[in-house]
């Protein structure tokens, strides 16, 4: 028997382009396949519940805090976000969560080595086959060089403009 597989299609259908065979190419991945994408890109990938507690977290987002998955589960992960970003950060979920619509924001979280970096955090609700809301899934980026580099272009800008920084 075949291991169950995943067809990615690249393509927009429309009337004047319907999606068939043989004007599209399909990537077709296996179930291991797959697993190494969602592990292994370059984000920090979370999935929540319904009720917004989180039950899973890519490999890349346990190496990012040095914790274990199981100390990151419900709200564990929110242990991490810094205090003077964590009531904002929480209050942007879980309104989103109760809307069922995307957010993004920015806060920061603590990596493995106790620094604080930040992270752009975008999140979305997800369904299941039946159209049923299941939960929430999101990734996050570390965008703390930006960060720093905006922070340092406004205190280039108030020094030019005759303002101490």
């Amino acid at each position: 028997m075949l291991p169950p597989r995943i067809i990615i299609r690249p393509a927009t259908v429309t009337a004047s382009n319907p999606l068939d065979a043989a004007s599209h190419t399909y990537i077709v991945l296996s179930q291991s396949e797959y697993r190494i994408i969602v592990e292994q890109a370059p984000l920090l990938i979370w999935r929540a519940d319904t009720s917004g507690k989180c039950n899973y977290f890519n490999e890349r987002w346990l190496a990012f805090t040095g914790r274990t998955f199981q100390e990151e589960l419900g709200d564990g992960w929110s242990s991490g976000v810094h205090k003077d970003d964590l009531d904002r950060c929480m209050r942007t979920y879980l309104d989103a969560l109760k809307r069922r619509e995307g957010f993004e924001m920015e806060y920061r979280l603590r990596r493995y080595d106790g620094e604080y970096r930040w992270l752009l955090d975008a999140g979305g609700p997800i369904h299941d086959a039946a159209g049923q809301f299941i939960g929430f899934v999101g990734t996050c980026i570390d965008i703390t060089d930006r960060v720093e580099a905006r922070a340092a272009l406004a205190r280039a800008t108030l020094k030019g403009l005759g303002f101490a920084t």
